[in-house]
C-alpha cells in the first residue's frame, strides 16, 4: 500500500512524500479516558494530542524543539502567537489549537516530565 502525505509548513509551502507500507499504529488512552490512534509522533510522549501536535509542528521543525521546552499552557500559546506574528506560520485555530495546547501543557509543562534530557 502506498500513501501520499501532504504537509503544509508554516509559510504555507506544501510538502509531499510517498510512503510505502503500513504505518505502525497504536491506541493510547490518557487518565481522563480520552483515546486516540496515533501513527508517528517521533519522540513525543504517545498520548492523546500527540499526533495532531506532531503533524502540525514537525512540518517545520523537529519535535525535539517541543520536547526540550517546559511551558505553561499560556506560555505555549504565546509561542504559537509568536510563530504566527514573527515567523509567518499559518494560525492554528479552533479545536486543533485547543488539542495541541492541552497536550503541550500536560506533557511539556515547566516540570518537563517527558523531556528527552531527563
Amino acid at each position: 500500500m502506498e500513501r501520499l502525505v501532504l504537509t503544509v509548513c508554516a509559510t504555507g509551502f506544501l510538502y509531499s512524500a510517498s510512503m510505502s507500507g503500513a504505518l505502525a499504529e497504536i491506541t493510547v488512552t490518557d487518565d481522563q479516558g480520552r483515546t486516540e490512534v496515533i501513527y508517528d509522533v517521533g519522540i513525543l510522549h504517545p498520548m492523546p494530542g500527540a499526533q495532531i501536535t506532531y503533524d502540525y509542528c514537525s512540518a517545520c521543525h523537529s519535535e525535539m524543539i517541543i520536547a526540550q521546552q517546559g511551558q505553561t499552557r499560556d506560555g505555549w500559546d504565546d509561542i504559537l502567537v509568536w510563530m504566527v506574528e514573527d515567523m509567518g506560520m499559518n494560525e492554528i485555530v479552533g479545536e486543533d489549537r485547543d488539542l495541541i495546547l492541552d497536550y503541550l501543557a500536560e506533557y511539556y509543562n515547566p516540570d518537563r516530565p517527558y523531556s528527552p534530557l531527563n
